[in-house]
């Protein structure tokens, strides 16, 4: 496997945005400032790192810490301590996860009370670095460029199909009734919301029909497959009925 020694794109356009970006400055995740957004990017490197450095020891992986838990010292930096602290842990959990995919490139470990592929923490950040860079900027050239790539859609349905509409299970209005909702980009694999069976989950959809869908473009589709909404109006289109588009909604409000 190729060596990512290079850091990400995604992670270079949130690390430049926050450079022009005030700490106080209120992001679209809901109770979170710039810097509490840098403060969960922080985390989630840390706690990567927390993961594969015992697993490439040869030792027991620990239970993956809350958010909270692992944010707080980081959301009680200052804000140049904190920025400078992204770039070394984000660094740090590259490295790290090179070693491990050098001498196993299957390896897998235990995750949030899962099975997580390394390899697929790669994907993952970058995901988080480009939805959370569009937390604190919104809509702009890098925006669309970064969302718009197909394997950011591919990992977040992939392999977070299930989680992503969680949080949305507790606010769904109609919680005993099945839904298919197919969201459609272009020409791209349609991405289809199911309830089933009182469980919700995000999977690639099978051969195109005709049934009532919402339509998106590619970068507006990441951003509500993660609980989002562009700034720009006119990016979504529905053709699915009014109790529908509040179901769809209210399932995918974000982890």
């Amino acid at each position: 496997m190729t060596a990512r020694t290079e850091r990400s794109r995604e992670a270079e356009a949130f690390l430049d945005a926050r450079q022009h970006t005030a700490p106080q400055v209120v992001s679209a995740c809901e109770g979170w400032t710039a810097h509490e957004v840098t403060a969960h990017l922080t985390g989630i490197a840390v706690e990567i790192s927390r993961h594969l450095s015992p697993y490439l020891a040869g030792d027991p992986v620990p239970e993956t810490r809350s958010f909270e838990e692992r944010e707080a010292p980081f959301q009680a930096m200052g804000d140049a301590e904190l920025c400078r602290a992204l770039e070394a842990e984000e660094k740090h959990a590259r490295a790290l996860m090179d070693q491990v995919l050098a001498a196993e490139p299957d390896a897998v470990i235990p995750w949030t009370g899962r099975q997580m592929v390394v390899a697929k923490f790669w994907p993952h950040l970058r995901n988080e670095f480009a939805i959370h860079r569009w937390d604190v900027v919104g809509d702009d050239d890098t925006s669309m460029e970064l969302l718009s790539q197909p394997d950011l859609t591919e990992h977040a349905v992939g392999v977070l199909g299930e989680i992503l509409t969680r949080r949305g299970r507790e606010h769904d209005p109609a919680p005993g009734e099945d839904l298919h909702v197919r969201l459609r980009s272009g020409t791209t694999t349609d991405v289809c919301l199911v309830v089933s069976g009182g469980q919700a989950r995000l999977e690639f959809a099978g051969a195109r029909d005709d049934q009532p869908q919402v339509e998106l473009d590619a970068a507006a589709r990441v951003l509500v497959i993660w609980g989002r909404q562009p700034d720009r109006r006119g990016r979504i289109r529905s053709d699915v009925d009014q109790p529908t588009l509040l179901r769809l909604q209210a399932l995918l409000s974000g982890y």
